[in-house]
């Protein structure tokens, strides 16, 4: 079995760590390695983009504060493809304003765009396009919105309508609680500052309870959110959320409140159905202490990870990991999860 982590041990100093990290940023660790925490994984997807879509739209529909309005612009032109496409984003990463024609053929030539061509005229004809400057234009209107389509915007309308709607939903967003949408919080453990933003927090007054729900979008069905769930190691996020707990009973003042499992709330595109996981006392262990599957497979808890984080950060050392460094790249190869066949 692997060594528990020593981690108090390390701590004991009061040593102050001034490494702030996420849910997020502790998953893309677990799966990626230390680079993770020194650059941001890319994690650009469709699925991502949808569900920030959605969460905006629901937060600005039930409380009126204009995420969406202020974040997003319908936009339903193609963006310009190939080289015409990466010479946008060229000139959009690197002027605040639209560049004249010179200028732009000098980043084209630059970055070596139709090198095949010489002739300055063919050359300028391949940007000098209407796709390309109405493409621009937009773009610099609306500098710090993010461009969704028409269709994004309708599918992200279509999973709001739904969780509002939706027997298995509705009274999470209609209710007699106190409810509260994307409360930020900042919280301690283990020597490090954990920081996030909880998607929705209820307070039932007469029961003294308090609910914690995070909304979760995908593309499949209901089915596939366990494999996401581990995956993703969205337990980390159920962990940490719940340690937050009392960050926000001081913040409201509450007084003897208890903490119901923690929720998730999870609608799939193609089922466009809102089914809530709970996440049990059971997971909130493993998350902390890491498990191992039946099949073998070890996933590593918070604490092991914090260790690990904590000796990249001491000894800033980021290209590989822990074991590397302290084994001088010679590892033994992992063999606890084979059987081997009696002769």
């Amino acid at each position: 079995m692997k060594e528990k982590s020593n981690l108090n041990q390390i701590l004991k100093n009061n040593e102050e760590i001034d490494l702030t990290l996420s849910y997020s940023r502790l998953s893309d660790f677990d799966r990626n390695g230390p680079q993770a925490l020194i650059r941001k994984s890319d994690v650009d997807n469709k699925g991502i983009k949808h569900g920030s879509i959605v969460n905006d739209l629901l937060v600005e529909k039930l409380t009126g504060e204009p995420l969406f309005s202020n974040r997003y612009y319908i936009y339903d032109e193609n963006k310009p493809t190939a080289m015409l496409g990466q010479l946008c984003d060229i000139i959009l990463n690197n002027y605040d304003k639209l560049p004249s024609k010179e200028t732009i053929l000098k980043i084209v030539k630059n970055n070596a765009f139709w090198s095949n061509i010489v002739i300055e005229e063919k050359l300028i004809a391949k940007f000098d396009v209407n796709e390309f400057w109405e493409y621009l234009k937009i773009q610099f209107k609306i500098k710090d919105k993010l461009v969704i389509t028409f269709n994004e915007h309708l599918s992200a309308k279509n999973t709001v309508n739904t969780l509002l709607s939706h027997e298995y939903s509705k009274d999470i967003f209609y209710n007699d609680l106190e409810n509260y949408h994307e409360l930020p919080f900042e919280i301690e453990y283990k020597g490090f500052k954990f920081k996030g933003i909880l998607d929705i927090f209820q307070i039932d007054h007469k029961n003294k309870k308090v609910y914690m729900i995070d909304l979760k979008t995908g593309s499949g069905k209901s089915e596939t959110f366990l494999k996401s769930f581990i995956d993703y190691r969205y337990y980390y996020q159920g962990a940490i959320y719940r340690m937050a707990f009392k960050y926000f009973c001081d913040k409201f003042k509450l007084v003897d409140y208890t903490l119901e499992n923690f929720k998730f709330l999870f609608i799939g595109k193609s089922e466009n159905i809102p089914i809530i996981f709970e996440f049990t006392e059971k997971w909130n262990q493993a998350a902390i202490n890491g498990f191992k599957t039946k099949s073998g497979y070890f996933y590593t808890g918070i604490d092991e990870n914090l260790e690990k984080i904590y000796y990249h950060w001491k000894h800033n050392k980021y290209d590989f990991s822990k074991d590397v460094y302290e084994q001088n790249g010679c590892l033994i190869l992992n063999d606890e999860f084979i059987e081997v066949n009696e002769v």
